[in-house]
C-alpha cells in the first residue's frame, strides 16, 4: 500500500458515510417526478395526499442535503491536508526535488478533488441512467425498453472515450510534475513546447468527448420521439405522462454526465499510481507523441 491507500484505509468509514448521503440524496431525487405525477394526479380527483407525498420527500431531500453537504466539507479537506503532508514529508526525506514534490502534491490535490466531487457525480449519474431507466419500465415497458436500447451505443463509445483519454492523461500528468522545473529554467522556446504540449493534450480530449456527447444526443433524439408519441396516445394518465418525461429528461442528462466523470476516472487512475509508486515523470518536453 501507498501515501494515498494508507489514508483511504483510515477514512474509509467516513468516505463510505460521506457517499452513502450522496446515494440517499440521489434516490430522494430519483423519486421526485413520481410524487409530482402523484400530486397531479391526487388534486385532478380532489384529493391532498399525493401533494402530501411531495411536500414530505421535498422536505427530506432538503434535510438530507443540508447533512450530506457539512458532512462532505468536514471529511475530504482534512483528508487532502492529512496526504499532502505525509507526501512531502516522505518524499524529501528521500531526496526527491522541490519541484517534483511540489507537482505531486497538486496531484493529490486533484485527488481529492475527484473523491470529492466527481465521485458524487458519478453515482448521480449512476441513480439518474439506471433508476430512471427502472422507473420508465414501470410505467410503460415499451418505453422502458427504447430506454434500454439507448444505452448500448452509449457504452461502446463511452468504453472509446476511456480507453483513449487514460494515455491523453498519463501525458499531462508528467507534464505537470516537470512544470516547475520548466518555469524555474525560464527558457521561452522550453516553456512554449511544453505548454503547446499541455494544450494539444487537453483539444484532443475535448474533442473526444465532444464526438461522444454529439453522437449520444443524435441517438436521444430518437428516445424522445418515441415517448412523446406514447405518453400522447390517450392511454397513460396526466401525472403519469409528466413524470415520465421527467424520467426521459433524468435518463438523457445522466447520459451527458458519463464522458466528463469517464475522462476524470482515467486521469484519477495514473494520479494514484504516481502517488503510490512515487514514479519519476517520464515525458520529455521537447517530444510530442
Amino acid at each position: 500500500m501507498g501515501i494515498v491507500d494508507d489514508h483511504l484505509a483510515a477514512d474509509r468509514r467516513r468516505i463510505r458515510t460521506c457517499y452513502g448521503l450522496v446515494a440517499g440524496e440521489n434516490l430522494l431525487d430519483l423519486l421526485w417526478p413520481f410524487a409530482i405525477g402523484l400530486a397531479v394526479d391526487g388534486l385532478i380527483d380532489n384529493t391532498w395526499a399525493g401533494l402530501a407525498v411531495f411536500v414530505a420527500l421535498s422536505l427530506a431531500h432538503t434535510a438530507l442535503s443540508f447533512i450530506r453537504q457539512r458532512y462532505q466539507t468536514r471529511t475530504f479537506n482534512p483528508l487532502y491536508a492529512d496526504i499532502a503532508a505525509d507526501l512531502v514529508a516522505q518524499q524529501r526525506a528521500a531526496g526527491i526535488d522541490t519541484a517534483s514534490v511540489s507537482g505531486r502534491t497538486e496531484l493529490a490535490a486533484e485527488y481529492v478533488d475527484f473523491l470529492d466531487r466527481d465521485i458524487p457525480l458519478a453515482i448521480t449519474a449512476a441513480f439518474t441512467v439506471a433508476g430512471s431507466l427502472a422507473m420508465l419500465f414501470l410505467y410503460d415497458p415499451l418505453v422502458g425498453a427504447a430506454a434500454a436500447l439507448v444505452a448500448a451505443p452509449v457504452m461502446v463509445l463511452n468504453r472509446r472515450l476511456m480507453a483513449r483519454s487514460e494515455g491523453l492523461y498519463h501525458d499531462l500528468n508528467d507534464l505537470a510534475e516537470l512544470e516547475v522545473d520548466v518555469i524555474d529554467r525560464g527558457r521561452r522556446a522550453e516553456s512554449q513546447r511544453h505548454f503547446g504540449l499541455i494544450g494539444r493534450r487537453w483539444v484532443r480530449l475535448s474533442d473526444n468527448e465532444a464526438a461522444s456527447w454529439g453522437i449520444v444526443e443524435v441517438v436521444a433524439v430518437a428516445l424522445w420521439v418515441f415517448t412523446l408519441v406514447r405518453v400522447t396516445s390517450g392511454t397513460i394518465d396526466v401525472g403519469a405522462t409528466i413524470a415520465m418525461i421527467a424520467y426521459v429528461a433524468f435518463y438523457t442528462a445522466g447520459f451527458d454526465e458519463v464522458p466528463g466523470v469517464l475522462q476524470r476516472l482515467a486521469r484519477l487512475r495514473d494520479i494514484k499510481r504516481r502517488l503510490n509508486d512515487q514514479a519519476d515523470p517520464a515525458i520529455d518536453p521537447s517530444e510530442d507523441p
